[in-house]
């Protein structure tokens, strides 16, 4: 008994005295910095922080499809695509203010977020649309915004709950501002 309680304390003291990582909002400030740094945001992993559903209305005639699922609704094919938060994803285009996401390979698989023009340096990077819509008939009438969007060359409707999902990366605990501090030893007269 008395091993096993030692046992876990090495092991809690252990696994606290690693670097833990952490996912954290990303910022207009956190792109600067790693810009500043030569870092380019293609090399960063990124991450959704909530789910996001992708769907579209097919016709009989196209319900095949390369991705997501197929549900017949209300005498219609769904298209579903589901966004689950922590997904994993890579900058394909980085532009001013805003950076284009790919959550799954192929070509126009990507979905944009961005920032306001002149946003402020706290500012996260949100989910964009090509045109936000107060309802779609198809799915939750009472779903207060809805974004359209071209993903994968075809139309889909984005739905979430809550405020726009947004874009998180990694991070260790060295991020942290670092202060090295000395003291001057003083020169004598040779």
């Amino acid at each position: 008994m008395k091993f096993l309680s030692t046992l876990s304390v090495i092991l809690v003291v252990a696994l606290s005295s690693c670097s833990t990582l952490q996912k954290s909002y990303f910022t207009v400030d956190t792109r600067k910095r790693v810009e500043e740094r030569a870092i380019p945001v293609e090399k960063l992993q990124f991450y959704v922080d909530k789910d996001v559903e992708l769907r579209r209305e097919l016709s009989s005639r196209d319900a095949k499809v390369t991705s997501g699922k197929v549900v017949f609704e209300n005498g219609k094919y769904v298209n579903i695509i589901l966004l689950k938060a922590g997904t994993l994803g890579v900058c394909t285009q980085a532009l001013n203010n805003s950076l284009d996401i790919s959550f799954e390979n192929g070509d126009n698989k990507n979905i944009r977020f961005n920032v306001p023009d002149r946003a402020s340096s706290a500012a996260v990077y949100s989910l964009f649309a090509d045109q936000w819509m107060n309802t779609y008939s198809t799915y939750n009438p009472g779903v207060s915004q809805i974004g359209k969007i071209v993903y994968d060359g075809d139309i889909y409707f984005m739905r979430f709950g809550g405020e726009r999902p947004k874009l998180m990366i990694q991070k260790t605990a060295k991020d942290k501002y670092q202060i090295n501090t000395r003291v001057m030893k003083g020169r004598k007269v040779d």
